[in-house]
């Protein structure tokens, strides 16, 4: 169905929060679709971004799952909740972890593919970080970010996608310990 009639639906009163009997959402389907317009829209038109499924899971969760990295920005900035856990117990910072894990296995992919990715990652990262009021770490990503833009080798963005990952455990340990 094309944006123009969901768009049309929703201001005609389709209530964007109805889920089937699985407790899926739109926002849960177009999150793990990675289609980050109709994230948008449907936010727009009040989704909640909290919203959990009969599994527990948040649009946030399967996003992460699904590596919908400008899908879990969208979704941060219309207030999905930084600290909801999934059925394992983990955040979106530790799928974040997780999706940096894949990329240092180094599967061959193109300079730009990864460079792309890890930049997404960054800009995950930095919308988090905000929410959770974390300016001094922002600046560290900002460092990242403008390392990243000058790296023109795969060797290169490797250690800058190490850099982050070693950033991205400190947040995690960071995050533990403020719980206790």
């Amino acid at each position: 169905m094309p944006t123009m009639w969901k768009q049309q639906l929703l201001e005609d009163g389709a209530d964007p929060c109805a889920a089937d009997d699985k407790g899926r959402t739109a926002l849960h389907f177009a999150s793990c679709n990675g289609n980050d317009q109709i994230v948008k829209l449907l936010l727009d038109h009040g989704a909640d971004p909290n919203q959990r499924d009969g599994l527990g899971n948040t649009p946030l969760h399967l996003a992460a799952c699904t590596n919908h990295v400008p899908v879990i920005t969208t979704l941060l900035r219309g207030g999905a909740r930084v600290d909801a856990l999934d059925r394992a117990g983990r955040t979106s910072l530790h799928l974040a972890k997780s999706k940096l894990n894949i990329l240092q296995e180094g599967h061959a992919q193109c300079l730009e593919t990864v460079r792309l990715e890890v930049k997404q990652i960054i800009h995950m990262l930095r919308e988090y970080l905000n929410r959770l009021g974390r300016h001094e770490q922002r600046e560290q990503l900002d460092d990242l970010c403008t390392h990243l833009q000058m790296t023109t080798t795969k060797e290169q963005v490797d250690e800058v996608t190490d850099l982050l990952a070693s950033f991205t455990s400190l947040s995690l340990q960071m995050q533990s310990m403020e719980k206790r």
